[in-house]
């Protein structure tokens, strides 16, 4: 009785969400829902009789309101390429799926920010900081399909973790919708905000536990003006480590500087050459990226 009362409730969820926000706001097509029924390694499998798409932080408020008053469970959703199952919904079909993706704009960008919205697949806004002279540093394999939203929800680390940080580290402020469906606006971007607890900080990594991540206000990184890549063959640990902090130390010494100096690349290679390991020959390539 309990299981045909469920139902009945997330059937008369789906009818008011396309009755207040559209039909595109819930799809029920299983052609549709099917690709999104499975996580990325294929090895989670649920159900869900729906997929509600909202565009706006507004329609996702009134989801979750409505939600809540018919007790249908949630599972936020970006580009689904997570590996541990996290945005895949339960196999007994209780839950719907609420996909952020038509949430997909860049709401603003300036000199060292970005505002965008969770939907956004992150290709995207690296092409759109590059035009502006700027990059978001955070990148890896899954850049072409995963959304920021779901960036952030993971706390995703990516392949400049060691000298950025994870996403929380560039996250500089956030917009969520709460579980009651009120909105958390925390998008000013202010460095110094010591207004007590830091929901931003909470919300990211949270894998949408706390609140469901609308929008984010982002760090950006001026382009990079050329680069120099070493491969450095070194006999033990230690002397990978003492490498990797002399290298650390001559990067830090210029980042005040807004491209780093030729001066402080040839000091690097210089430490990659002194300290490669007699039996294997270091090979160093330097690329001219231009002045940016």
């Amino acid at each position: 009785m309990a299981k045909v009362l469920q139902q009945d409730g997330i059937h008369l969820l789906i009818e008011e969400v396309r009755s207040r926000f559209g039909p595109k706001a819930a799809i029920t097509d299983r052609a549709d829902v099917e690709p999104w029924l499975t996580d990325w390694r294929g090895k989670y499998h649920g159900d869900s009789a729906a997929i509600l798409s909202p565009a706006s932080t507004e329609e996702v408020a009134g989801i979750v309101k409505l939600a809540a008053e018919r007790r249908v469970p949630l599972i936020p959703q970006g580009g689904n390429t997570g590996m541990v199952g996290g945005a895949t919904p339960p196999s007994d079909g209780s839950a719907l799926i609420l996909s952020l993706r038509r949430m997909n704009r860049i709401r603003s960008i300036d000199t060292g920010l970005a505002v965008a919205e969770a939907g956004l697949i992150l290709s995207s806004l690296h092409e759109r900081a590059s035009e502006t002279g700027q990059r978001f540093p955070l990148t890896l394999g899954a850049r072409g399909s995963c959304t920021i939203g779901g960036l952030v929800a993971t706390n995703a680390g990516g392949t400049q973790v060691l000298k950025f940080g994870t996403m929380r580290s560039l996250v500089l402020g956030l917009e969520a919708v709460l579980p009651d469906g009120s909105i958390h606006d925390g998008l000013s971007g202010l460095k110094k905000d010591n207004r007590g607890y830091n929901l931003d900080q909470l919300l990211a990594g949270s894998e949408g536990t706390l609140g469901i991540v609308t929008a984010a206000a982002l760090r950006l990184v001026p382009a990079i003006g050329s680069r120099a890549v070493a491969w450095v063959g070194l006999s033990n640990a230690q002397g990978r480590w003492s490498f990797f902090s002399s290298c650390n130390r001559r990067r830090t010494a210029s980042r005040d500087s807004r491209s780093c100096p030729p001066t402080a690349w040839n000091s690097c290679l210089s430490t990659c050459l002194a300290r490669a390991a007699p039996s294997r020959a270091a090979f160093v390539e330097c690329a001219d990226r231009g002045d940016g």
